[in-house]
């Protein structure tokens, strides 16, 4: 039972290690444009969503090159095209680094996250505006991109003895300013 236990963590091994190379083959080939490699692969078995040791994908690669033939032939065998590497970097925001429109339509109508943020929380939307592509801002505007996330509620609302008109400043009759009430700075009249 014992040498089973090793056979089969042996066997594990080696089957993660051959798909792992097999990912990392599928990744160099969209990276170099070798579309033959690319649907030799893909015919053989190997997971079109395979990814290398960093996270990347081979429809990454693509999108980052400009390739819309590798990118197509990928759609063609299932890619997700939501799929973020170790960064949180999605083959749309790898397409906007070069600005290739076509490669963007692309994504855009497989359903790419016009919305996504890599893991420091920068979206595909500010990412864009970064470069000096208005075409593609406007775009992405046009497919839902927002710029930043809305602040929750929670953070929106005035800490205690906060005036609620301006967040972070102190109430008015508090603050040493005039009053807001013009009229509470007239003494009371007698009568």
């Amino acid at each position: 039972m014992k040498h089973l236990n090793w056979f089969l963590i042996l066997l594990l091994t080696l089957s993660q290690a051959a798909n792992s190379e097999d990912g990392k083959d599928l990744f160099a080939a969209a990276m170099s444009g070798k579309q033959d490699r690319i649907e030799a692969l893909l015919a053989q078995g190997i997971d079109v969503n395979s990814k290398t040791g960093s996270g990347r994908t081979a429809l990454m690669a693509a999108s980052f090159n400009g390739n819309s033939r590798i990118v197509k032939a990928l759609f063609a065998y299932g890619a997700d095209v939501n799929l973020a590497d170790n960064l949180g970097t999605t083959a749309l925001m790898d397409a906007l680094v070069f600005g290739n429109e076509e490669i963007i339509n692309l994504l855009i109508a497989a359903g790419a996250d016009v919305n996504s943020a890599d893991n420091q929380k920068v979206t595909v939307l500010a990412r864009a505006k970064k470069l000096p592509r208005e075409n593609i801002v406007k775009f992405l505007e046009k497919a839902g991109a927002k710029g930043a996330e809305p602040v929750p509620i929670e953070e929106a609302k005035p800490k205690e003895g906060e005036d609620a008109a301006n967040p972070g400043d102190k109430p008015a009759d508090q603050s040493g300013d005039k009053p807001a009430d013009p009229a509470a700075d007239k003494p009371a009249e007698k009568k």
